[in-house]
């Protein structure tokens, strides 16, 4: 609220009234400046907001936070009895720790990214089978042209590093295409994104990251088994 109104100079002092330009209401005086608050909840940004003392805008319900040593929730009798002394005809009800009132406010969003996050982990162990079976596939088509290279001198490493390099050309090939059709398809879920944009850079870069590194560790075992191949029994198959 002060950098939107006051944005060139010091809030505090500023007088401001609410309601329209021939409102009755008294001018209110700017005291003190406190930092943004989410008050509408985590997932929304925060708006232009003023605290006025008690005495001055009394609602019929107040908001009490306590901050506890130990497990907050623990504390709920304790509180109501020294509630109770101050305020003995003044009710108290919905009593609710800090991690339930940031949970609640984001609840409408948990259901779909949790979806979301199962069919991640279900696409991310399809890919990794696919991967290594495409990959398994290949080094036994190849065969013979591994036997043909071991039988002229290559190293069990060079076979190594020939077949991780062919499953890493894949998977750039698959992460490639997967950065550009998430760059569209993202846009669709940007109501259900918080704190991060569709496009952010980081999440691209790091998932595309993860999904190389797991592309390598999926040609690992045939890699591995193509190091195995014996020349002349390689040089033998169909």
């Amino acid at each position: 609220m002060a950098r939107r109104y006051w944005p060139k100079g010091d809030a505090i002092g500023k007088r401001f009234k609410i309601g329209g330009i021939n409102t009755d209401n008294p001018w209110l005086t700017v005291v003190g400046i406190y930092d943004n608050v989410r008050q509408g909840g985590l997932d929304r940004d925060p708006r232009p907001w003023f605290i006025r003392p008690y005495n001055q805008a009394g609602w019929p319900w107040v908001s009490i936070v306590t901050r506890t040593a130990a497990a907050p929730g623990s504390f709920s009798d304790p509180v109501k009895k020294a509630i109770a002394v101050i305020e003995p005809n003044q009710p108290v009800s919905d009593i609710k720790t800090m991690d339930q009132v940031v949970g609640d406010s984001v609840s409408s969003r948990r259901f779909p990214m949790l979806l979301l996050s199962g069919f991640a982990i279900v696409a991310l162990l399809l890919a990794a089978v696919g991967i290594a079976g495409v990959v398994a596939y290949s080094v036994v088509q190849r065969t013979q042209e591994i036997g043909v290279r071991m039988a002229l001198g290559a190293s069990r490493q060079n076979v190594f590093q020939l077949i991780v390099a062919h499953g890493g050309k894949l998977a750039a090939v698959g992460v490639g295409c997967g950065v550009v059709g998430a760059a569209v398809v993202t846009r669709v879920v940007t109501s259900l994104l918080y704190n991060v944009t569709a496009t952010d850079p980081l999440s691209f870069i790091g998932t595309a990251v993860f999904l190389t590194i797991v592309a390598l560790l999926a040609s690992y075992v045939p890699a591995r088994r193509a190091t195995s191949v014996d020349p002349l029994v390689a040089l033998r198959a169909d």
